[in-house]
């Protein structure tokens, strides 16, 4: 059986019984346009960009932004982060990479739009500290928001704004 066949078979078994309002259980559309091929290139980005932080594989990290890209970080005095160096020594003293965590994202929040070689990318963090632990407790809550572009055959960031995502929300985004 098909994951949506399944979906939709619980959703009427659950509107049947009285439990859940039908918006409860809609399936959320995806927020994404472009070229389909390029969309799932994006998600691979975003995805590597999650291992990274949770490996803490600064290496990996480096690999995903423009040798000439740009980090906003929304009440950093430090910001903008500007170029290779600048960004390896942002990433190294930032919280995923000084503390064990696991850096997930709500998929469903994902927003891409790509325009040829350059796309719009939203996304959001939460990362789960001592991740392994019974102790294990959320982090931080942020997003990453901005410009991607295609270099060489592969995306990577390019003129980024990161920030908080709190408090959660199921339909806020925080940024533009």
């Amino acid at each position: 059986m098909k994951r949506r066949d399944f979906c939709r078979g619980v959703a009427v078994v659950a509107i049947g019984t009285g439990g859940l309002s039908r918006s409860a259980l809609s399936l959320p559309v995806a927020q994404v346009s472009g070229a389909t091929a390029r969309v799932g290139e994006i998600y691979e980005l975003q995805a590597a960009f999650h291992r990274a932080k949770t490996t803490q594989d600064i290496q990996l990290m480096m690999s995903l932004w423009d040798e000439g890209g740009t980090l906003n970080v929304q009440g950093d005095t430090n910001s903008p982060y500007v170029g290779s160096d600048r960004l390896k020594l942002f990433w190294e003293n930032s919280g995923s990479f000084t503390h064990r965590r696991f850096s997930l994202v709500p998929s469903f929040k994902t927003q891409i739009d790509v325009q040829g070689h350059q796309a719009w990318l939203y996304f959001e963090c939460h990362d789960v500290g001592d991740f392994d632990l019974a102790t294990r407790s959320i982090a931080s809550d942020t997003f990453l928001a901005g410009t991607v572009r295609r270099v060489d055959g592969n995306w990577v960031f390019w003129n980024m704004t990161a920030g908080r995502a709190a408090p959660l929300a199921v339909d806020h985004y925080y940024f533009p």
